[in-house]
């Protein structure tokens, strides 16, 4: 967002507070705030909060205080907003420029009769596409509003683009969606999280995102099926369970492949969108066939509901019964010793950490073989084709993914040369990695797009970091929770603390589980969350706290 964006925004963010006092629609913004705020399931939401227009006789601050309320408020094209601003105003005022969240009330001031700033400070941004970004929480001057007299009432004459509205509002104001794009081999579909306001035309925004590029860090990881200079040619519309997606004529020029793969990206994208379950794709409001197609992605990838667990008995999955050996795997990673593992997609392939090293664990008959054998190396990591991801935690050596075949594949990756890898896990997209990192400024947990060779599919480098905010503290490990939310498992001066993080969005604790020193995800979001404690006891979030599940192990294996 434009720096003059921000500056006037702001600077109506500052003139809130006072002007709540005396404004005609009052709006609870005041209160205690949590950095950062709550993460929230994607929840469409059966209420609409409708404001009230302007009072008759309404103050400058009145009508200032009555427009910034209003906006969290979208409904047809936030009609209400608009009832606040002259009449050229209103024709002219674009609020889905870009969205300015602010962490506290702000403060009016005058400028001269016409004329009131407004400051605030502003704890993130989201652009026009969705896009979430965190701001730095300093107090920040917006640029003027200047009003206008019709009809002997005030009202809005001059204002940026754009809208402004509380941490607090922002959660109903706003829902989340997952925009989809694919690895450069189309085997995996790579989710961007985005925020749209809740009542605006959701649906065609989400497809007017699909149709631009990623987000910048996601770039060289991830490809769209969208052929180039296609745009959306008419608001989306759904019937029957259909959204009928009417796109530019540049869809009629690509083959049959490339065209279930863009009405899956579709698909996908707009998923979680009320009463939408499939695609149909339009040019000129004509349907455009689409033949069947073997792309059936999970989205997002599962795995066994199961936890994964190393026991005194044995390794397997636990159930009601004991533990379900996974065949030979079981057996093997007993013998090795192991003391992390990570199990591959196909269930057929795992890589296990020992004293010796790190070492591939198959089905049949292929014996386990030592991969890695560097001293003082992380648990592994393992993606779905079939690469074993390594580091040391002095970062000695680098990160490497190694082929089955003992191939070393050096992994280039902006790792600080003072930094500490902690833990180091591939997304089940195979196109993410997420890295706890230690270091001589503290803990830092950051995504990086996996960038491969095109014709093999071999790691070249990671991309550049995406840096999530976690709390300050000793780092102990962190975990995928689900495709765009990651947890991280911190020790301070209290004991251990558990936070979840959205990549692209929000972030919020999980409380503390007592003596925890790993943690790892599963199917269900923050639910399929575990933790093992010191003393072995496995622990699962419960409220606002973690309960003992009643099982015990000596580790907990992790799912790829």
């Amino acid at each position: 967002m434009c720096g003059r964006l921000r500056r006037r925004w702001l600077a109506l963010t500052a003139v809130l507070p006072a002007i709540l006092l005396a404004a005609c629609v009052q709006v609870p913004f005041s209160g205690p705030v949590q950095p950062g705020g709550e993460v929230e399931e994607n929840i469409d939401a059966e209420f609409d909060f409708l404001p009230s227009g302007p009072a008759e006789g309404a103050s400058q601050e009145e009508i200032l205080a009555g427009f910034l309320a209003a906006t969290t408020a979208s409904q047809n094209n936030y009609r209400i907003a608009r009832q606040y601003l002259a009449e050229d105003a209103q024709q002219d005022w674009n609020p889905y420029a870009g969205t300015l969240v602010r962490s506290r009330e702000g403060v009016v001031a005058r400028v001269d009769d016409a004329t009131l700033s407004y400051t605030a400070a502003v704890s993130a941004e989201v652009d026009g596409l969705g896009r979430y970004s965190a701001a730095g929480e300093g107090p920040q001057e917006l640029a003027p509003f200047r009003f206008v007299e019709e009809e002997g009432e005030w009202r809005i004459a001059e204002l940026q683009d754009g809208i402004l509205i509380s941490q607090q509002a922002f959660p109903s104001a706003f829902s989340q969606h997952s925009v989809y794009y694919y690895d450069p081999a189309f085997q995996n579909l790579v989710p961007d999280l985005r925020w749209f306001p809740t009542r605006a035309e959701v649906a065609s925004r989400i497809v007017r995102a699909v149709l631009e590029t990623p987000t910048s860090w996601l770039e060289g990881a991830v490809v769209s099926a969208v052929p180039e200079g296609t745009a959306l040619a008419a608001l989306v519309t759904v019937t029957g369970g259909v959204a009928q997606v009417d796109l530019t004529d540049e869809v009629l020029l690509i083959d049959d492949a490339q065209r279930r793969a863009l009405k899956r990206q579709l698909e996908a994208s707009l998923r979680n969108v009320s009463n939408v379950a499939s695609v149909q794709l339009t040019v000129d409001q004509n349907p455009v066939q689409v033949a069947d197609g073997p792309l059936g992605l999970d989205v997002p990838p599962q795995v066994d509901a199961r936890l994964l667990v190393r026991t005194e008995e044995g390794f397997g999955f636990l159930g009601a019964s004991g533990v379900e050996p996974v065949g030979i795997l079981s057996d093997r990673v007993i013998e090795l010793g192991a003391t992390a593992v990570t199990l591959g997609p196909s269930g057929t392939l795992a890589a296990a950490l020992t004293d010796a090293g790190v070492w591939s664990v198959r089905t049949g008959e292929v014996p386990a073989a030592l991969l890695d054998a560097r001293p003082g190396l992380v648990a592994p990591s393992v993606d779905g084709y079939s690469f074993l991801w390594t580091a040391t935690a002095s970062g000695a050596g680098g990160i490497r993914a190694t082929e089955l075949n003992g191939t070393v594949h050096a992994v280039e990756a902006p790792i600080a040369s003072g930094d500490r890898v902690v833990s180091i896990d591939v997304s089940r997209d195979d196109a993410r990695v997420l890295l706890l990192l230690d270091g001589g400024s503290g803990p830092r947990l950051v995504v990086a797009a996996i960038i491969r060779d095109v014709a093999s599919n071999v790691p070249v480098r990671l991309g550049q970091f995406e840096e999530l905010p976690i709390a300050d503290g000793t780092p102990i490990d962190a975990a995928w929770v689900d495709e765009v939310r990651v947890a991280a498992l911190l020790s301070d001066a209290d004991g251990a603390l558990a936070q979840l993080l959205e990549i692209g969005g929000r972030s919020r604790s999980l409380g503390r589980p007592a003596d925890a020193v790993q943690l790892v995800g599963g199917n269900g979001g923050a639910d399929g969350l575990r933790a093992l404690t010191i003393d072995g006891v496995v622990l699962e979030p419960r409220g606002s706290g973690w309960q003992s599940t009643g099982a015990r192990a000596v580790f907990l294996g992790v799912q790829q």
